[in-house]
């Protein structure tokens, strides 16, 4: 079963007291009382806001926050949780109430995306576990039947995009500690056809990607920032440096600062390859970004105003 509720709603403040880190913005308080189209009440968690290249208007989204036990998740509870959300972001799309009570959803985007952010408590049983969640998360149905209203999209967090995110703010911190302008990159290959773009949010997009692009100006100097999630491999890397070269940042004057997420033995092997073959002629250092499966302090001890 569900943590008592106690825990749930302290995660539902803590889920989004870190997406805030990223640039994230809430509307209303939290565990709202909001009516749908229908006049009728729905009870929702948080809704928030994001900066997004992908829309001319701010991305409006509603975050349910769970807080389970590995043993008492199934896929039978993840299927309903996602037709439950799906529900809720349809009666949300016209309903003037909403609108009336919350007048800077208007600014936004329609409520088309749902996320989900499941924190598994036991987190020494959460590796054992991933298999069946990813399995749970491959064979839930989503209907694809045509819809007046439209088609949203439901994200899914669980405790392994939750332990990269909690990686990436804490290397984040570390880089704010000079003072300068930092933002995060989205290139045209991101957004086919446009030009690159910088802005302070992260979008849930790029929170499943395994390679998140930034910069960090300070005094007339630019720093190039890759975040690199995926495989700890040579082609991997190959990659990176193909997706890298669509960016403004492509340019052998400006430092390259790697960091690389659970990095093991192996990956010291290969490690000056990255910066002498992959990156060559480029000016790169190679940062290490820890696996954390716990919910660091700045989340457990944040005061009111960080909420």
């Amino acid at each position: 079963m569900e943590d008592q509720h106690y825990n749930g709603d302290i995660w539902n403040r803590e889920a989004f007291a870190l997406l805030k880190k990223f640039g994230w913005n809430r509307i209303g308080d939290y565990d709202m009382d909001v009516k749908g189209e229908d006049g009728k009440k729905m009870g929702i968690d948080t809704i928030v806001k994001f900066e997004t290249p992908l829309k001319a208007k701010p991305q409006l989204a509603v975050l349910e926050a769970k807080r389970y036990e590995t043993k008492s998740f199934n896929k039978v509870l993840l299927q309903d949780w996602i037709e439950r959300l799906d529900k809720k972001l349809l009666k949300l799309r016209n309903s003037a109430p909403f609108v009336e009570k919350f007048p800077d959803v208007d600014n936004c985007t329609i409520s088309d995306i749902g996320i989900i952010a499941i924190w598994f408590s036991d987190t020494y049983n959460y590796r054992e576990f991933y298999p069946k969640f990813k399995e749970a998360l491959n064979q839930v149905s989503v209907s694809t039947r045509t819809r007046r209203a439209g088609v949203n999209s439901i994200y899914v967090l669980d405790n392994t995009r939750f332990m990269r995110l909690f990686a990436l703010q804490n290397a984040i911190d570390n880089i704010k500690k000079e003072d300068g302008e930092y933002n995060f990159i989205y290139s045209p290959r991101y957004i086919s056809g446009s030009p690159l773009t910088r802005q302070k949010a992260l979008t849930i997009e790029n929170i499943f990607s395994d390679i998140i692009f930034a910069e960090f100006k300070r005094g007339g100097e630019t720093t190039s920032y890759i975040f690199y999630f995926g495989q700890l491999d040579l082609n991997s890397f190959r990659f990176l440096r193909n997706a890298y070269s669509k960016t403004s940042l492509w340019d052998k004057d400006i430092k390259i600062i790697l960091y690389v997420y659970d990095a093991d033995d192996e990956f010291r092997k290969i490690e000056n390859d990255i910066k002498t073959d992959i990156f060559d002629g480029f000016t790169v250092s190679i940062m290490k970004m820890a696996r954390n499966n716990s919910i660091p302090d700045f989340l457990l001890n944040m005061t009111e105003n960080e909420q």
